[in-house]
C-alpha cells in the first residue's frame, strides 16, 4: 500500500513539470496575393519576349500613390501582386522591348471586397479578399478573366491575362 502514494506523487510530480502545451494551427502563409497567369490566345502558358514593370496605385486621402511592385522582369508567365485595403487597385504594365525599349503600357483596375480573417488569438488576423470587378485598357493586352474571385492565401490563379501572340513568342 506504500506504493500506492509513492506512484501517486512520481505522477503529480511529472504532470508539473510537463507544461501543457497548446498545437497552433498558424497557416505557414498569412500573407494573401493575386495570382495572375499570362495566356496566348489559346489559353497556353507562354513567357513574354519583353520585360514588364508592374507599378501599383490607389489613393490616399485623394492622392494617388504609387509603388512599383515588379520591376523589369523577363520571361515572366505569371506575377503574385498584393491588394490593398481601398476597395480597388489599379496595376500599371510597362513594357519593354529589349531590342526598341519602351513599347507601352496596360493599366488593370481590380475592384474588390476585403474580407478579415482571425483564426485566433496566436495566430492573429488576416486579409482576404473578393474580386468584384475588373476594367483594363488594350495596348498590349487582348482580355482578362476572372478565374477564381476569392483570394486568399492559397496560392492559386485568380486572373488570367490573355495577349495576342505570334509563333516567335510561344
Amino acid at each position: 500500500m506504500k506504493r500506492l502514494p509513492v506512484i501517486f506523487c512520481i505522477l503529480a510530480l511529472a504532470g508539473l513539470l510537463v507544461p501543457g502545451c497548446e498545437v497552433e494551427n498558424c497557416p505557414p502563409n498569412a500573407l494573401s496575393y493575386l495570382h495572375f497567369s499570362l495566356v496566348d490566345q489559346n489559353g497556353r502558358t507562354f513567357n513574354t519576349s519583353d520585360t514588364i514593370t508592374i507599378v501599383g496605385q490607389t489613393t490616399s486621402s485623394d492622392t494617388l500613390v504609387s509603388d512599383t511592385l515588379i520591376n523589369q522582369e523577363a520571361a515572366a508567365s505569371s506575377f503574385s501582386l498584393p491588394l490593398s485595403y481601398d476597395a480597388y487597385i489599379q496595376f500599371v504594365f510597362i513594357y519593354h522591348a529589349l531590342d526598341v525599349g519602351y513599347v507601352g503600357r496596360d493599366t488593370i483596375r481590380i475592384d474588390h471586397r476585403n474580407i478579415p480573417y482571425f483564426t485566433n488569438l496566436d495566430c492573429g488576423s488576416m486579409m482576404f479578399y473578393e474580386i468584384t470587378g475588373t476594367a483594363h485598357t488594350h495596348h498590349r493586352l487582348d482580355s482578362i478573366t476572372i478565374t477564381n474571385p476569392n483570394i486568399d492565401n492559397n496560392e492559386k490563379e485568380n486572373i488570367r491575362i490573355y495577349f495576342t501572340v505570334s509563333g516567335v513568342e510561344q
